[in-house]
């Protein structure tokens, strides 16, 4: 597995997810490499593994957070939704069912 491969299987709470952290732990960064982009796609997979109870909220803001913080990983396509996420204290209470369902209710009709 590669460090791209790892980033992966880290962001989409992949099968091989806690081999992944090593791998992607141990990688040389490389100043060209372009960082790995998160789409829309990618948060609507997250919140729909959040909604069927297969992560929870500890995952979600943590898996925000990741994005947030690293500098080869581009959350910006999703910048907004990251924050909430990240500070679910700020945004009303947390990630209950219903605000992690009108966030997928805006990104599917966008």
């Amino acid at each position: 597995m590669n460090k791209q491969q790892a980033l992966i299987q880290i962001l989409t709470f992949g099968p091989q997810r806690d081999a992944a952290f090593s791998v992607f732990v141990n990688a040389e960064n490389s100043p060209n490499d372009p960082p790995f982009e998160v789409s829309h796609q990618h948060l609507i997979m997250v919140l729909e593994k959040y909604l069927a109870d297969e992560i929870d909220a500890d995952d979600i803001e943590q898996w925000a957070n990741l994005i947030d913080f690293r500098a080869d990983i581009d959350g910006s396509a999703i910048e907004g939704y990251l924050y909430a996420l990240a500070n679910p204290e700020m945004m009303g209470g947390g990630e209950n069912k219903a605000n992690i369902l009108r966030m997928l209710a805006v990104l599917t009709q966008s």
